[in-house]
């Protein structure tokens, strides 16, 4: 929630160096190749999963100065990405909680069904909502550049020439599919379509209807 995140946020009043040096903002959305970004343009520091509306109040002439751009994925990939990683992976002590929360359903269809509400995507990080992450004040996407996972290493070169800084794409943080399998396939069509109705604003917004 926007209150939240300014107060924690409120300590933090210098906009970044590695955004002042290339002249951009970039949105970390959870599970769409933001670590991978940050490793190759950032040398692997990371802004966290801050929102754009934040750097717009905080900083209003680098935000208009700045080449805004992010990476956003399908929906449903999205959600089976986190589900996946926080099932499969060592984690921090940070993400212990999500993992904790995840681990309590039989599989992503049980946890769809049990979990993945409107009313409760917002309370962990990983579930979130990408468009809560990349509108301004208004509600708008306010954004010079928005990448696709799909088209990942395409938009991802784009990006390099906007910036005038040519590097390669590392893998990082990836999660493995089964038999590398779109979800559709595999998940239910009850759970395709309560993903649609929990991340409709993502659908309609992204393009990905």
């Amino acid at each position: 929630d926007r209150q939240v995140v300014n107060k924690s946020m409120s300590a933090n009043l210098h906009f970044p160096p590695p955004f002042a040096q290339r002249s951009c903002l970039f949105i970390h959305v959870p599970k769409c190749a933001g670590s991978s970004v940050c490793a190759a343009l950032f040398d692997g520091w990371s802004p966290g999963h801050v929102p754009l509306y934040w750097y717009e109040q905080q900083f209003p002439k680098q935000f208009a100065d700045s080449f805004k751009f992010a990476f956003v994925r399908d929906p449903l990939e999205r959600a089976y990405s986190a589900y996946a990683f926080l099932r499969g992976n060592d984690l921090s002590p940070r993400d212990q909680a999500a993992q904790k929360l995840v681990s309590h359903y039989r599989d992503f269809d049980d946890f769809v069904s049990r979990w993945l509400h409107p009313e409760t995507i917002h309370r962990q990080l990983h579930f979130a909502a990408q468009t809560d992450f990349l509108t301004d004040s208004f509600g708008h996407l306010a954004l010079d550049f928005i990448g696709y996972q799909e088209h990942l290493e395409r938009d991802f070169r784009w990006v390099c020439e906007q910036l005038g800084h040519a590097v390669l794409l590392p893998r990082i943080n990836s999660t493995q599919q089964r038999n590398s399998m779109p979800v559709r396939d595999f998940c239910s069509t009850r759970t395709r379509r309560l993903v649609r109705r929990v991340y409709q604003r993502d659908y309609e917004m992204l393009g990905y209807e």
